[in-house]
């Protein structure tokens, strides 16, 4: 989400922007589907049992990761540590100084105009609940807060909902130099330390904690990226039939919750698949070749656009239209979502880079890491 795009930390990965694209593509058809009735029961896990067949196949199958929204954030998490990691890492740094100020520009800014779309698209279509919609649509009918929503730390309403992960964004974002200090100290360790995050993520989902459960998401991306050079030489390693198999089961794993939803790790096996995929787009050249193809450059680049404006536009027409088919639901949002995030890019969360760079320009400058980082080699 509200990431620099990969290649800005290093050329090598710009295949993480189609990755970021593919999620925010995932996130749209995810909301899209909600309008439906019989699907948003299923997510809630409501009346499965008397669910119509299609609605069984397109929840409890893999079929699910076409619109496996929820886990599609668990991968935006973990991109985000590994990508606001890596300026940290290299001969130049940026100062934290001039990195919170331009942080808090390139987030903020977006948000407010994202929710002035949201109260213009509220104030042309009333959110008027009606028994024929789904539970998904008739929770955003009630009165939000715009002011919680625009301070972001103590999460979202319903105006705009998708802000709810920005919450957990920006506590990492405060956070991260403390991220970075303790991955650099434990680099040698980083195995037991990620499968000590993922324990945490089981556990804070076990007791019901969503800061253990976010926050160690991050922390897995900061790991990878520590390592990436490692990660990166045992991809060479990997016959073409072990990275297909590694895709295979990362792509299991992320739809855990809807394979196994009798688990109760089924969060942390999800991240884990989400690890993996985020992998094999660092280290797999054919699965990188097919993330650089331009149209999912496009969405990369695009996504924290997409992922603002989209929600108040499928809420929208879901409804005035009354629709409960996801797929013509899913057809009748995807253009006027796209065209919004072009017109958003370009009008918003673009001039919010420039003028967050050239803050960042003058609250500080780039500086040569110390000695002691400089002989640090990840």
């Amino acid at each position: 989400m509200g990431d620099e795009t990969a290649n800005r930390g290093s050329s090598r990965y710009g295949a993480l922007d189609g990755l970021r694209g593919l999620a925010a593509a995932v996130v749209v058809i995810h909301h899209c589907f909600l309008v439906s009735p019989s699907l948003a029961l299923a997510v809630a896990g409501i009346d499965t049992g008397n669910a119509e067949p299609w609605v069984w196949w397109s929840t409890f199958t893999p079929a699910h990761l076409l619109w496996a929204g929820t886990e599609a954030v668990y991968v935006f998490f973990i991109l985000s540590g590994f990508v606001l990691t890596l300026p940290f890492l290299g001969v130049f740094r940026p100062t934290w100084r001039a990195y919170y100020a331009k942080r808090f520009v390139r987030i903020y800014l977006p948000v407010w105009a994202s929710l002035a779309v949201a109260l213009h698209l509220a104030w042309i279509v009333p959110r008027t609940g009606s028994p024929d919609l789904s539970a998904w649509l008739l929770i955003h009918d009630e009165s939000p807060n715009v002011f919680a929503d625009g301070v972001l730390i103590g999460g979202a309403d319903s105006l705009n909902s998708p802000l709810w992960s920005l919450q957990w964004e920006m506590l990492f974002s405060l956070t991260l130099p403390l991220y970075v200090v303790l991955a650099l100290r434990i680099r040698k360790a980083w195995l037991p330390c990620l499968l000590t995050l993922f324990s945490l993520i089981a556990v804070g989902t076990v007791t019901y904690l969503p800061a253990i459960v976010y926050m160690s998401m991050f922390g897995i991306g900061v790991l990878m990226a520590v390592r990436r050079n490692s990660l990166e030489q045992f991809g060479r390693t990997l016959s073409r039939v072990k990275w297909i198999g590694l895709i295979a089961s990362s792509l299991l794993l992320l739809a855990s919750r809807w394979l196994f939803p009798q688990l109760p790790t089924v969060i942390c096996m999800a991240c884990i698949g989400g690890s993996l995929l985020v992998f094999a787009f660092i280290a797999c050249p054919p699965v990188a070749g097919a993330a650089n193809h331009r149209i999912l450059q496009w969405l990369g680049t695009r996504s924290f656009s997409l992922y603002l404006v989209h929600e108040p536009i499928v809420v929208s027409i879901g409804f005035m239209s009354h629709i409960s088919n996801p797929l013509l639901l899913t057809a009748l949002a995807v253009l006027p979502s796209l065209a919004a995030t072009e017109l958003f890019f370009r009008f918003a969360e673009r001039p919010s880079h420039l003028l967050a760079g050239h803050i960042g320009r003058l609250v500080g400058s780039k500086v040569r890491r110390s000695p002691q980082l400089l002989t640090a080699r990840p």
